[in-house]
């Protein structure tokens, strides 16, 4: 298939290949974002140390997905560069963030390190955009018959990773104190450049660039409506973060430690559910779980509080239950995003995707996640000010009942335009190939 921005094809290595390749891309996504959260428990411990105000402690830890937001532009590093260079080059950037990190105990001025650590965790938001981008790239070249099932693979590591990030960072901080926390992560990620020299090329450079194509996605209304969606979704994953420890502290009488074990649940619903979750998106209609999505998380939202209005005391239970469930419902309504994103384009501009508009959509798509964690967790923090945690997040699921209803319509609407065009899919086709 020939299109103005070049020539976007199956790639057709041989399955232990691909596996290979799969499995190293998807350890350095899933490592990068280890490096994100794993300062976390520790910390605040130690700034509390250094009289640091724990102010500081949410904006440093929380800043990282500002940089994250460099995912807008890695879409046009992949239409120029190989995909290994530019995960090359953004693993050496974690890793000289990280062991640079380790180093910051030695700064007596607080103003220096709060002002030195803020940089320094927006470069490692930067880096891990990049890789963000660049792995999701690579991974729905290599297995482009199931988008789905491999973007929720992805998110499934990453966010695996996630969870698994405190408690490295506690154990290693219990250990060697600060600097040890941050060298040992530090020279992993070196020793992961090697391996990404040895996977092998997968072309994500089209044979001649053009900004149109680029152009297209970011001004078509219909690809943004998408993503934004996606976005919305994330910020009801991230909302109730800031808050939710004081809340549980308050209503339910436990300290911070239920309330990471709570938040484990949340995060090991995702990773339990995305690879099944992503197959089913694969082989049925990507838009009915959108919109299955759409009409349960509003209410779903509601109950985390619970509101208020509803008359129904806080516990337990109800909490591990919400969170539980906005584990497998978000995801439901983020992952068939890109796929529908790949199939909006295509059946919009003539049956055809060039590799630098895959190479724009995958961008696009992948910057959802850190517009939707900004979102989420400045607002609660805002919001907290003046309503609490029961009003706030119930009032935030009734507002999202708007987006509800244009899920839905959006989503009727596409399938109308799609029916129209005659490009309906088969569930062996891809929107990626033709």
């Amino acid at each position: 298939m020939e299109s103005s921005g070049g020539s976007q094809k199956a790639h057709t290595l041989s399955k232990p290949v691909t596996v290979y390749a799969f499995t190293i891309v998807t350890t350095v996504l899933a490592l990068a974002f280890m490096l994100y959260s794993l300062p976390a428990p520790f910390l605040p411990i130690y700034h509390a140390e250094r009289n640091v105000s724990s102010v500081w402690d949410g904006i440093i830890l929380g800043v990282v997905p500002v940089g994250q937001l460099s995912t807008l532009v890695t879409g046009k590093m992949l239409c120029r560069f190989d995909p290994r260079y530019i995960l090359v080059g953004s693993s050496l950037g974690l890793a000289v963030v990280s062991v640079a990190y380790s180093f910051f105990n030695r700064i007596l001025s607080n103003a220096v390190y709060i002002a030195m650590s803020s940089i320094f965790r927006i470069f490692a938001g930067v880096f891990t955009g990049f890789v963000s981008v660049t792995s999701f790239g690579v991974l729905t070249k290599l297995v482009p018959t199931r988008i789905a099932f491999v973007t929720a693979l992805a998110e499934a590591a990453l966010n695996g990773a996630q969870a698994f990030g405190p408690y490295l960072g506690g154990v290693l901080y219990e250990q060697g104190g600060f600097s040890l926390a941050f060298w040992v992560p530090g020279l992993v990620m070196i020793g992961c450049v090697l391996l990404e020299l040895t996977v092998p090329y997968v072309n994500t450079v089209p044979e001649q660039t053009d900004e149109n194509d680029a152009k297209k996605v970011y001004t078509d209304p219909w690809l943004m409506l998408a993503a934004w969606h996606c976005a919305a979704c994330q910020v009801l994953l991230y909302f109730h973060l800031p808050t939710m420890a004081p809340f549980v502290e308050r209503a339910l009488g436990e300290d911070i430690v239920w309330t990471g074990i709570a938040l484990l649940v949340n995060t090991s619903t995702i990773i339990i559910s995305a690879p099944p979750l992503g197959w089913l998106i694969d082989r049925f209609n990507p838009y009915f779980f959108v919109i299955l999505s759409a009409l349960i998380l509003p209410f779903l939202y509601m109950f985390i509080g619970p509101l208020p209005f509803f008359g129904i005391a806080s516990s337990k239970l109800q909490l591990l239950l919400v969170l539980a469930l906005l584990g497998f419902f978000v995801p439901m309504g983020c992952t068939p995003i890109l796929l529908i994103m790949f199939e909006v384009y295509k059946f919009r501009n003539g049956g055809k995707i060039s590799i630098s508009a895959s190479n724009t959509i995958v961008s696009v798509y992948c910057s959802c996640f850190p517009l939707g964690a900004v979102l989420g967790s400045f607002s609660a923090g805002i919001v907290s000010l003046y309503a609490p945690f029961e009003l706030s997040t119930g009032v935030l699921g009734i507002i999202f009942i708007l987006q509800s209803i244009f899920a839905i319509v959006y989503c009727w609407r596409v399938v109308k335009m799609r029916d129209a065009m005659k490009l309906k899919l088969s569930p062996e086709q891809t929107p990626l190939l033709s």
